[in-house]
């Protein structure tokens, strides 16, 4: 995957919002190498299998929450980026920031932290 930071990050909040199963799982294998791991206060997962699951438990427990992209710090392969969550047409009631490792163009692993 030959994208920019700034895209993968855009394409990695457009799979995290997204709510159709089957384009959520195609956006997983695109974005995070096979191995990945995704961790948060909530939890952590391994694996497409293991992050497409976790993002699809969140939409239906927060199905009409946007997340929109903030302030992105990228050298070689490591990323920190904010992020901030809204309600459809709402301010914001949720921010954070992720740190990002990269590995060939994809992420390998993601640790979020809230605000």
């Amino acid at each position: 995957m030959s994208v920019s930071v700034n895209d993968l990050l855009k394409k990695y909040i457009e799979v995290f919002n997204e709510t159709d199963d089957a384009r959520r799982r195609a956006g997983v294998s695109a974005l995070f190498t096979e191995d990945a791991i995704y961790s948060d206060p909530m939890g952590e997962v391994v694996g497409w299998e293991g992050i497409e699951g976790y993002l699809r438990a969140f939409r239906q427990q927060a199905p009409g929450l946007i997340f929109a992209l903030g302030e992105v710090k990228a050298h070689h392969d490591v990323v920190l980026f904010a992020w901030d969550a809204a309600p459809e047409g709402g301010a914001p009631i949720a921010s954070g920031k992720d740190y990002v490792l990269l590995r060939d163009g994809r992420i390998a692993r993601l640790h979020g932290f809230f605000d």
